[in-house]
C-alpha cells in the first residue's frame, strides 16, 4: 500500500530561517482503493485462471481429436496386416550345396 506525504517547505525570515514538514495526506481514494484491492486481486486470479483453461482447452481439443484419429489409423493398419499374415502361406524351393564329402 503507497502512503503519500506532503511535503511543505515554509521560507521565512531570518528568524525563523527553513521549516520543513512532512504530514500523512488522506483522502477519499486511498480509503477506497483499501477496500476495493482484495477483491480486485481475486477477480483478477479468477480472470486469469479462466483464459488460461479456456488458452488450453482450445489448443488440447484439436491436438487430442488428431491424435485418436492417428491411434485408429495405427490401429486399423495393425489389423489389417494381421489378417492378412493368417490367410498367406509361404512356399519357398532350396538347394543345399555342401563340400564335404559324403562316405
Amino acid at each position: 500500500m503507497f502512503k503519500v506525504y506532503k511535503r511543505t517547505i515554509h521560507i521565512g525570515s531570518i528568524s525563523h530561517p527553513q521549516q520543513i514538514e512532512y504530514q500523512f495526506e488522506e483522502n477519499g481514494h486511498s480509503k477506497i482503493s483499501k477496500f476495493v484491492t482484495i477483491p480486485a486481486i481475486i477477480a483478477g486470479a479468477f480472470v486469469g485462471t479462466l483464459v488460461f483453461s479456456v488458452f488450453f482447452a482450445l489448443l488440447l481439443i484439436p491436438l487430442g481429436i488428431i491424435g485418436i484419429r492417428a491411434w485408429r489409423l495405427i490401429r486399423t493398419a495393425q489389423q489389417q496386416s494381421v489378417n492378412q499374415a493368417k490367410g498367406e502361406s509361404i512356399a519357398a524351393e532350396y538347394t543345399v550345396i555342401s563340400d564335404k564329402d559324403n562316405k
